[in-house]
């Protein structure tokens, strides 16, 4: 797989590297000279232990920002995952859950409190926080998990570290192995994580670019040229002009 880095501020792509291995990446970074490293004051990434590795040896003056949809994602997948434990060990709610587990990975502030709508699985008019407390209701510790992941989605949106900090602090005996999991991943990056609520950098555009240069290695079925490819994505951009024949 390759690697993609870009200029936060302008949202442009600085090079896309053939390696993501971390060998290959140092000995790629050392081409910029001491200076040039140690003036980057930011470098915003998801939770892999390797780039954190390569970061702290090259640029050692930069601060760590961990991506604020990373954080979000690791207890979207946990709380998903519990909830679809338990969607197979219920037999008898096993279809509320698989249909509606849209609704219960949804923000409670977007939850409709309001509008009546029949719902055949219920065999009546609900509406969608009805819903929601009638699959929680069924088992404590998803009701618990399920708390636990819409109180991160809050601490995250409003960047409202110290919410966050209480949150991880709480017990959480009553949670699913898997919300445990990605708690003790959180404590681990608490420092970096600390600095995505002060910091108003996201890998927002780089999640984009990765969108696209997706659709296009679709488009052309692979690429055997990773030259060819580079260049693509980098014509796609506009940081490539095609000369004129």
């Amino acid at each position: 797989m390759s690697f993609i880095f870009c200029d936060a501020d302008k949202g442009t792509i600085l090079d896309i590297v053939e390696n993501r291995k971390l060998h290959f990446l140092e000995k790629y970074f050392l081409r910029y000279s001491k200076k040039a490293r140690y003036s980057v004051k930011r470098i915003v990434m998801d939770m892999y232990s390797p780039y954190m590795t390569l970061v702290k040896k090259l640029f050692p003056k930069s601060k760590i920002v961990i991506d604020r949809f990373h954080i979000i994602q690791l207890f979207h997948r946990a709380f998903n995952k519990t909830r679809i434990k338990l969607m197979n060990s219920d037999d008898k709610n096993y279809y509320k859950y698989k249909k509606y587990w849209k609704l219960l990975l949804k923000d409670t502030s977007k939850v409709d409190y309001v509008k009546m709508s029949f719902h055949r699985s219920f065999k009546k008019n609900m509406r969608e926080i009805d819903i929601i407390n009638y699959l929680l209701d069924q088992n404590s510790e998803l009701k618990a998990s399920y708390n636990l992941y819409q109180n991160i989605l809050h601490a995250v949106k409003t960047k409202n570290y110290q919410l966050l900090e209480n949150i991880l602090n709480n017990n959480h005996s009553d949670m699913s192995d898997y919300m445990k999991t990605s708690i003790k991943s959180i404590k681990k990056y608490k420092d970096y994580i600390k600095n995505t609520f002060t910091c108003d950098y996201t890998n927002g555009l780089i999640e984009g670019i990765n969108n696209k240069i997706k659709v296009i290695k679709r488009i052309a079925f692979g690429y055997k040229s990773f030259f060819h490819f580079k260049n693509r994505i980098l014509i796609s951009q506009d940081l490539l002009k095609l000369k004129a024949v």
